[in-house]
């Protein structure tokens, strides 16, 4: 982005008397051949912006300049004191002091408001002094080359120090060397060789002095243009970082922002901080640490390692705690960047809790139970199905699990009294499983149970232990004592069988079994026992 507007190319008369393009967009103001701007509300915004150095050279020169030159008021002295010419030639050099004086106040005002005003003060001052300096010549009478190199070491000085503020300071340093010669040939005589060696003098410092002037004044300028650049930049970055900030703080999005290597938080927003530190533990952002808010280890690596491979990570549902350890759902998303030049990550977290909530509500309308609170029939096998794929070469075992008697307990007690009894009979059931295992209601009274990575032994002693815990103590139900019994069927899923079927069926076979058996009692099978069928008589 530039400091100066997009405008059409024209051409147009310079500064310095040729012609330039008027630039059309971001492009530079344009520089004449004398160094100078083209365009003169440029020149007066270069003035003003470098006032301070212009106005310590401006009081110099006004100042001493006037000064000295009224001091070498001495030489007139010497060589006039009777004469009258001394006492105008003393006027002269009194109003170059003067000239000078009013160059030295103008730069004392501070930044002029009219620098057209400073810049015409300038000129009037070269000119008086070479007016000057002619004058003192004609008053001193014949030529010397002590004039001429005098003046020389005036125009010398002129190009190193004046600041050249228009084309007119340029040209009247040539135009005083040749009213000097003019002078020296037409009215004082002087001679041919005398002139001649002035000539290469004054051909040296002038083609010397007028490429550096031009040099020192293009430089300044460029110098500035650099300047006002670099601010503008500086000042556009600065806009852009506070736009940036206010963004971030505004932002209805939670965000953190975290290095990379330790997680330490280098600022939330708003909104992440009503989210993940409400109660205000973490004042100073610097105190947090960004893995300390994930609730499992296993999400915040699989984040660390998805930016550390690809520089970012999500969106990916995360439970997280806040600074207080309540416990929340958030739509996770984070991408790698640099900031203060080390790497950080920026996370945006969008709070999912309440569909979380509902998402789970729903899971237990369609996978649980509502009676009994276990898993029902379609929630056991999705889970049971899920667990055996992540079995690998660890079998796991099934277990088929009928309440005797079942019926009886309804037509007796009535269907309140027989839906307690479920909901016991899964309580019992769940205290005697071990961690891990999975138990379902597939029927009205019939039970299955899951247990991963379970040999056929160890299947038939927990199928034991279930069963003792139903059997060695009647329910208690409304002040009633109603005894049950179960009758419980073995079978281990053998290894290549791709789901639960034919296990159940299995299971089922041996549940009938120990139906036909007395019931109240646990039977395994195998694949190579033979398959009975249910009998319709042992129902109930």
């Amino acid at each position: 982005m530039s400091l100066w507007p997009r405008r059409t190319l024209e051409p147009l008369p310079a500064a310095g008397g040729e012609e330039a393009a008027r630039p059309t967009g971001d492009a530079l103001p344009p520089l004449g051949r004398l160094g100078l701007f083209v365009h003169r509300q440029d020149e007066h915004a270069y003035v003003l912006a470098v006032w301070p150095e212009i106005a310590g050279r401006m009081r110099l020169l006004g100042l001493w300049g006037g000064s000295i030159f009224l001091l070498a008021g001495i030489v007139d002295w010497t060589r006039l004191h009777d004469s009258p010419p001394f006492f105008w030639l003393l006027a002269v050099r009194l109003a170059v002091l003067a000239l000078g004086l009013n160059l030295w106040r103008l730069a004392r005002l501070g930044a002029p408001a009219r620098p057209t005003a400073l810049r015409l003060a300038l000129i009037l001052f070269e000119l008086g002094a070479i007016v000057a300096l002619r004058l003192v010549n004609l008053g001193h009478g014949e030529f010397s080359p002590y004039q001429g190199l005098t003046g020389l070491l005036v125009v010398a000085a002129a190009y190193a120090f004046v600041p050249m503020l228009s084309p007119a300071n340029f040209w009247l340093l040539p135009l005083g060397t040749a009213s000097l010669f003019i002078q020296a040939f037409c009215w004082q005589e002087a001679s041919l060789r005398d002139l001649s060696a002035l000539l290469v003098i004054a051909l040296y410092v002038h083609v010397l002095g007028w490429t550096t002037a031009v040099h020192n004044a293009r430089s300044s300028r460029l110098l500035w243009i650099e300047r006002q650049r670099v601010d503008k930049e500086m000042h556009e970055r600065r806009m852009a970082e506070s736009n940036l900030r206010h963004l971030f703080e505004v932002c209805p999005v939670p965000l953190v922002l975290s290095r990379q290597d330790n997680g330490a938080v280098l600022r939330f927003n708003h909104a992440a901080q009503a989210l993940l530190d409400p109660g205000r533990h973490h004042p100073d952002p610097g105190s947090a640490h960004a893995s300390s808010f994930y609730a499992d280890a296993g999400t915040r690596n699989a984040v660390a390692e998805a930016l550390k491979a690809r520089g970012e990570a999500g969106p990916v549902d995360a439970r997280m705690l806040t600074s207080g350890g309540a416990p929340i759902h958030v739509m996770l998303a984070a991408r790698g960047l640099r900031f203060d030049g080390k790497a950080a990550v920026l996370t945006s977290l969008v709070e999912i809790t309440d569909r979380k909530q509902r998402e789970q509500a729903l899971t237990r309308m369609t996978q649980i139970d509502a009676l009994t609170g276990v898993y029902n029939r379609r929630g056991f096998f999705e889970r049971a199905q899920a667990l055996l794929e992540a079995a690998r070469d660890r079998s796991p075992s099934l277990l088929l699990i009928d309440a005797d008697h079942f019926k009886r307990v309804n037509d007796t007690h009535g269907h309140a009294v027989g839906d307690t009894v479920l909901v016991q009979l899964a309580n019992r059931m769940g205290a005697a499983l071990r961690e891990g295992d999975l138990i379902g209601r597939i029927g009205g009274e019939e039970f299955a149970v899951f247990l991963p990575a379970t040999n056929e032994q160890t299947a038939s002693e927990l199928a034991e232990r279930i069963r003792l815990a139903v059997a060695r103590h009647a329910l208690r139900i409304q002040g009633l004592r109603v005894p049950m019994t179960l009758s419980i069927g073995v079978s281990i899923l053998l290894p290549g069988e791709p789901n639960l079927d034919a296990a159940l069926h299995r299971a089922d076979t041996a549940m009938y079994r120990a139906k036909r058996n007395g019931r109240n009692r646990v039977e395994a099978q195998t694949a190579s026992k033979e398959q009975d069928g249910p009998d319709a008589s042992l129902l109930g």
